[in-house]
Parts: structure tokens; sequence; C-alpha cells
């Protein structure tokens, strides 16, 4: 593998780890310092996707103007400053506007970092080159959150911001020693818009953040309420970024035997996944659920990735992928969260289902057109 990546894969997984050790750390700081409640808390967790639905667009353009590295070094040093902030702050309102620091620090680091493994790989390699890129975000999410369990027991919640600053540096030195260079300008100005191709991968993000956000933020709850034990809980959601992660390390001989059907698959597996919470709500019955859901979002994401990275102009179209996942973050909770308080706690996973079946129906007509355009062209 060239050295090049290898360190790309690494400065990818210490800047990982650090958001995984935040991801828990920032609400039980807020509960423990400022005694949040859960209105309070849902706000907090809300703010991250505010400026993540619209700045990924902008910050992923300006990416393919001024180069890849200036943007995430940026982010970087952003997020880092903000880890050491949360220590300083004394309010909920300056978590908050923390908060939406961190937002602002993911939209300059995630579009410029898929568009640079879009940069340096050919169709040929990238499914794989994706597929390994994802596994590094992935299990970097996955251990920074088990070693946040860990080290709470030996430390100070305030110090673990700290670590999360030094893994940021981590990353920095990482990336500062690579040499990132864009598309060509003039392939990047002669772009053509591909309309169908970014709508649909779009669309499919979008979904994707609404149901990974909507499910972490209520199945907690709903599980308790079926019985489940905490711990038996945090189990069930670590399978999901498990598989998550194993599919990425095996996507690019998946993608060998599925194709262009990868697609509809995953959003059918949704649809699946999402049916047996709400029709069997046993521990059984979770498990199937969120081992389906992991496979899920392993499939959609890599293959929407891919697609995005096959056009010119990688900084701008990683920018519309992630800003599609932040309005599917924004709108998921908010959405689902009501139709759970308005009708039944199972009712989301109900509407989840019927939301996935429905996009698999219209994924497998995007391919259908797709291949009928080639036929005619052939």
């Amino acid at each position: 593998m060239d050295p090049m990546l290898i360190r790309f894969y690494i400065g990818v997984f210490s800047i990982s780890v650090g958001f995984g050790i935040m991801t828990p750390a920032v609400p039980l700081f807020a509960t423990l310092k400022f005694s949040a409640n859960e209105w309070e808390l849902g706000i907090i967790g809300t703010l991250v996707a505010l400026p993540y639905f619209f700045a990924p667009f902008l910050f992923g353009k300006m990416s393919d103007r001024i180069g890849r590295r200036p943007l995430i070094l940026s982010g970087i040093l952003i997020y880092l400053i903000t880890s050491f902030m949360y220590v300083l702050s004394t309010s909920l309102n300056q978590i908050a506007i923390l908060r939406i620091l961190e937002g602002i620090s993911f939209s300059m680091i995630w579009p410029s970092t898929e568009a640079f493994v879009g940069d340096v790989t050919r169709c040929a390699s990238r499914n794989r080159a994706v597929g390994l890129y994802s596994v590094a975000w992935s299990s970097g999410y996955m251990f920074g959150s088990m070693a946040m369990g860990l080290m709470v027991f030996f430390i100070d919640l305030a110090q673990l911001f700290f670590v999360v600053g030094l893994m940021m540096v981590l990353g920095i030195a990482a990336f500062f020693s690579l040499n990132i260079n864009n598309s060509d300008p003039e392939e990047i100005l002669t772009a053509k818009p591909y309309r169908s191709l970014v709508i649909a991968a779009s669309y499919v993000m979008l979904m994707w953040g609404f149901s990974v956000l909507s499910f972490f933020s209520l199945f907690p709850s709903y599980a308790t309420k079926n019985g489940i034990s905490p711990s038996v809980i945090g189990y069930l959601i670590g399978m999901v970024g498990l598989v998550r992660t194993l599919v990425f390390f095996f996507f690019s001989r998946i993608m060998a035997v599925m194709g262009s059907a990868t697609m509809p698959i995953g959003m059918a597996l949704l649809s699946l996944s999402m049916f047996i919470s709400w029709a069997a709500p046993s521990e059984i019955g979770l498990f199937a659920s969120v081992s389906l859901l992991g496979l899920s979002l392993g499939l959609l994401y890599a293959h929407s990735l891919v697609l995005m990275l096959s056009l010119p102009s990688r900084g701008l179209y990683a920018g519309i992928f992630e800003s599609s996942i932040g309005l599917g973050e924004l709108l998921g909770p908010l959405a689902m969260g009501y139709i759970g308080f308005a009708v039944s706690p199972s009712s989301p996973y109900i509407c989840l289902s019927i939301l996935g079946g429905a996009s698999s129906i219209l994924a497998f007509l995007f391919i259908t057109r797709g291949q009928k355009k080639r036929f005619k062209i052939s």
C-alpha cells in the first residue's frame, strides 16, 4: 500500500478517536457539571448538525480551489481549541456555542478527506480505498467511545478533553506530512453536472443521516421500555458500529458481487432492520435488527461515497454528500421524536421501515433508468 495513504489513514483514525471520545463525553459533562435535562441535552446534540447541512457544501467547494490540506488542518485546529474550551466553559450556553464550532470543524474536515481519497486513487482501486478510509474513521469512533468508558474510571471527566486535544495533535502531525494534490483544475472547470447520480446519492445519504441519528437518539429509551438492560443496550449499539466497520473492510469484495444493486439492497436491509425493531423488540430481535442496520449503513455510505468521488469536482460533491447527511441528521430526530411522542414509542421504527422500503424502490428505478440510458448509447 502507498505509504502516503497509510499516513492518511492513521491521521483519519487519530482524529476519529478524539471525535469518538467527545461524543459521549459532552452530554455526560453537561449533565454532571450543569445538571442539563433531557430537553437541553437534545438541543445540545442537535446543534452539531445545524451548520452541517450547509457548511460542508461550502467548504468542499472551497477545497477544490485552495486545496485539501489547508481546510483539513484548519478544521482539526478548530476542534483542538474547542476541546480545550470545554474545560473552561461555565454555562450550557457556552456548551451550545462549542457544539456549533464542532459542526463547523467537521464541515471543513470530512469533505476534504473524502475528496483526497478520490484524488489519489483510480476507479479500479477506489472501492478498496474508500472501504479502508471508512474503516479508519468508523473504528476510530468505536475505539474512542470505548476508551472514554475506560478512562473515566481513572481520570477526571474534564481531563478527557485534553486527551481529545492530544489526538488532534497526532492528526495534525499525520496530515501535515502529506503532499495533498487536488484534481486537475481544468477537469474541475469542465465537470458535467451528473444530476441524476448526484440526486440519487444525496437522497440516499439524507435518508442515511435521517435514520442513523433517529435510531441513536431514540433507541436507548425504546429498548429500556421493552425491558432491555443498559449493558445490553450498549452492546447492541456497539454492534451497529462493528458490523458497519466489517462491511467497510470487505467493501471492495462486496461491490464485486453486488455491483450497482448495492444501493437498493442497502435500503431494503434498512427497511427490514427497522421493521424487526418494531415487530420483535426482544433481545434476539433487536440483535438481528442492529446487525442488519450496521450492514445497511456500511453498504449505503461506502457505495454512495464511491459514486460521488467518481465525479471530477470531488471537493464539491463530497461537500454535497456530507451536507445531505447533515440535513438528514437535523430532520430525523425532530420528526421521529415527535411521532414517537405523539403516537407511540414504537411508531418511529415502522415509519423508518416504510421510508426505507420506498427508498429501495426509488433506488431500483434509478439503476434501471441508468442501465436503459447506457443501452441506448451503446
